[in-house]
């Protein structure tokens, strides 16, 4: 029997699909920022963010030399601290990435050597190196369940139409984008028991493990039977010490990029995609897409809807 988390008829659709360069929009805005818009049903624009960015990344890194040799002595220290101390975690690192050629080396090498490495977020790497295609929710899934249906229902609706096609697969829940504690506000006991666990992205980690610890206990169930992936610019070393905390507490994985795929000297790109506007059909007005995070004062969008979100969610400014 062959187990498919997908329709037959997403496998066909995605079978044809081609990106469509007429719907990519770049300029330059005034204080000389690249600004890239995308514009199309949001199955297909989607799929855009993840080639764009590595596309930019790989382009502003053409301005620097990188040493294999070094980078392969880096990785390996990375492999020998995650094997000695058992730290699970994916590869996360293509949007970030310094080339397409040593992402290729960054993957074969943890495949080769890594043993709790459990697959790569990249799908033609994981098919390459027969690794498992992994990741979580979006931030623009809830962004837009929010532009529709408020900022009090974003979590809670979007939790239950993902539940609704994958049935309780894909179980790992993303809980910052109006702020974990508005999240943790409308996580019902169904969710809680259905999801294996939730992504931290952003905030202090710590303070993060204890809300999910406690957001566990007072709804009964065990943390040590739920997992916490952390995703937010890790490191090796700074990843061993949240798994230390976490132990005996709670289970842990990360999603690791930069640190992975493009470990150089130089500072890390602040390059995002998100959703800036969303309709349900084309007779809906458009409506601005906010996302806030769980880090004072990063917040992305329409300054009017920011303070909407604030009020709706009693959110201090």
């Amino acid at each position: 029997m062959e187990l498919t988390l997908f329709l037959k008829c997403y496998w066909e659709w995605l079978s044809s699909f081609k990106f469509d360069f007429g719907k990519i929009n770049t300029l330059l805005d005034e204080e000389g920022h690249l600004q890239i818009n995308v514009t199309d049903k949001l199955y297909k624009v989607t799929l855009y963010e993840t080639p764009i960015l590595a596309i930019v990344s790989e382009i502003l890194n053409r301005v620097h030399v990188i040493s294999m040799a070094d980078m392969l002595k880096r990785l390996d220290m990375k492999i020998a601290l995650s094997n000695e101390h058992s730290l699970v975690f994916s590869e996360f690192g293509t949007r970030r990435r310094f080339s397409y050629n040593v992402q290729d080396v960054v993957v074969k090498r943890l495949k080769e050597n890594a043993l709790y490495c459990v697959g790569t977020s990249n799908v033609h790497f994981a098919m390459k190196y027969d690794m498992k295609p992994i990741g979580t929710v979006a931030h623009e899934w809830i962004m837009f369940h929010a532009a529709q249906f408020g900022y009090r229902n974003a979590n809670y609706k979007s939790y239950e139409d993902w539940v609704s096609v994958y049935d309780g697969n894909l179980g790992i829940a993303l809980t910052d984008t109006y702020g974990s504690k508005a999240f943790f506000d409308t996580f019902t006991m169904k969710h809680a028991k259905l999801f294996d666990g939730v992504r931290h992205d952003s905030g202090d980690e710590y303070e993060y493990t204890q809300m999910v610890i406690e957001a566990y206990k007072a709804k009964g169930i065990d943390p040590k039977d739920k997992t916490i992936v952390f995703s937010n610019a890790l490191t090796f070393p700074k990843y061993k010490e949240i798994a230390d905390y976490c132990k005996g507490k709670i289970k842990c994985s990360a999603g690791i990029g930069t640190n992975l795929t493009c470990d150089t000297n130089t500072p890390s790109l602040n390059i995002v995609m998100k959703l800036m506007q969303c309709r349900i059909n084309a007779n809906s007005p458009w409506v601005n897409c906010i996302k806030v995070s769980d880090d004072t004062g990063k917040v992305m969008g329409d300054e009017t809807e920011i303070q909407q979100c604030f009020h709706d969610l009693n959110i201090e400014k």
